[in-house]
Order: structure tokens, then sequence, then C-alpha cells
């Protein structure tokens, strides 16, 4: 398995003061060799380079254009890997294992995306992922949408789903909908469609959710950009799409 490409990015916006304890938390519970990367989105100051560069990780900057247009840079940055994690800058792994725990489930069914969700437990109803979850003493956990402070993909969605797409601006929906986008292309074999397994998900820790960040705008900002986005997603539904071409912004 040493020849398996693995990335992790951390997606941050002015958060400066967790962003050195989340790099090397992911650098010390990743397998060896996981490319990791910062991707930033117009933060102000130069800490984020110094932090980065001290822990010898890549870094990715761009103007402020939003969580869609940044998780876009993270796509772009492992469009090389097989298996890539998504993380928002206010969630931390605490444990070794999350990662190829996500990785075993993803390559042993046909499911090629988990993401964090609320804890909402109900009966298992694929007969591969089921066999596989029960002989490895695993946990599934299904919620009602999914969460964007955690998003794992195998190089199948990049390649039938492409990138978030960039209509989203600031805060909000932006992940629904590009999860959404999985699911109709039939990257998600599974009736529930949002999925987390309680073994990874207990090895994290939340350091921040709407504290700090782009919610230290004035409320009000933030307000509109959710009304906006919520549209927007309203609007696509409606529409056939699946694939969004991966620009880099």
């Amino acid at each position: 398995m040493s020849d398996i490409r693995r990335g992790v990015a951390v997606c941050h916006y002015n958060r400066q003061e967790n962003l050195k304890q989340i790099i090397q938390a992911v650098q010390d519970t990743t397998p060896e060799n996981t490319k990791i990367v910062v991707c930033d989105d117009g933060s102000t100051g130069e800490s984020v380079e110094k932090i980065t560069s001290e822990c010898g990780v890549i870094l990715i900057r761009g103007p402020n254009k939003g969580v869609a247009a940044n998780k876009n840079r993270a796509l772009w940055a492992m469009q090389d890997c097989q298996y890539m994690c998504i993380l928002e800058d206010d969630l931390i792994p605490t444990e070794k294992g999350w990662f190829e725990t996500y990785e075993e489930a993803a390559r042993r069914s046909n499911i090629h995306h988990f993401c964090r969700v609320q804890d909402k437990q109900v009966e298992e109803t694929v007969s591969n992922f089921s066999k596989y979850m029960q002989k490895h003493s695993l946990t599934p956990i299904y919620g009602p949408s999914p969460r964007g402070d955690l998003t794992f993909i195998t190089s199948s969605v990049l390649r039938a789903v492409g990138a978030f797409n960039p209509l989203f601006s600031g805060a909000g929906y932006a992940h629904g909908e590009f999860s959404s986008r999985v699911y109709k292309a039939g990257l998600i074999k599974h009736p529930l469609k949002w999925i987390d397994i309680r073994e990874a998900q207990v090895k994290f820790k939340q350091i921040g959710d709407t504290e700090g960040g782009r919610w230290v705008e004035e409320p009000q900002v933030i307000k509109r950009q959710l009304q906006k986005n919520a549209k927007i997603r309203k609007d696509l539904e409606k529409t056939e799409y699946v694939f969004h071409p991966l620009v880099l912004e």
C-alpha cells in the first residue's frame, strides 16, 4: 500500500491561533508520506506563511473568495491523490487511524465520500458495507445532511464531480451542494447518503465552529451570504448537472 497517494488539506481563514496546532496534529495522525496542504482564503497578516514554513507543509494562498473557492484550492492541490480529506480550521485530529478507517471503508464499498454528520443511528441496509463494518467492529453514523468541516473523498469523485461551485461566495451551502452531486454521480451507493464512522469521528475535537475566522464579520454580512447561497443551492437542485470544472482561483 506504499504506492497509494494520500492528501489532507486544511482550509483556513483568519484562525492563525489554531493553525500550527492543527497542522502538527494532522502530521502526527496521518499515514507516512501523506501530502499536507494549507489553503488560505486571503487571511490578513503574514503569519500563515511563517507557520506553514515552520511546519514544512505546502501553502496555497488566494484572494478572499469564500469557502467554495478555498476548497477548490484544496482539490487542486490534491488532484494527484487517490484518497483525500478536506478539513476546516476548527476541527483537529487527536489520534491516529482516522484516515485509514475512511480509506479502507471506501476501498471495500461503493461509498466514495464520508463526512461529519449529526449522530443519527439507523439500520444498515447495504450488504457489502455492512459486512465490512461488522467484520472490523466499526459503527456507521447517518445524518440528514452533511457537515462541511470534514470531507473525505476518493479520486473517483474528482473525475466524476469535479469542483465545488464557485457561485457560492462567502459562507454556507457549498459543501452540501457538492456532496449532493457526489450522490447524483452514483458514488455514494447508500440510500442514506451522508455517512460517518464513529470510530473515526471520535478521533477529532471541535475547536471553533462559528467562532473566529469568517464568522467575525458583521452578522448582517454573514446573513446575506447565507441567504444568497441558500437560493443558489435551491436553484441548482432543479438542474441535472453533476460535473463542475476544477479551476484555481
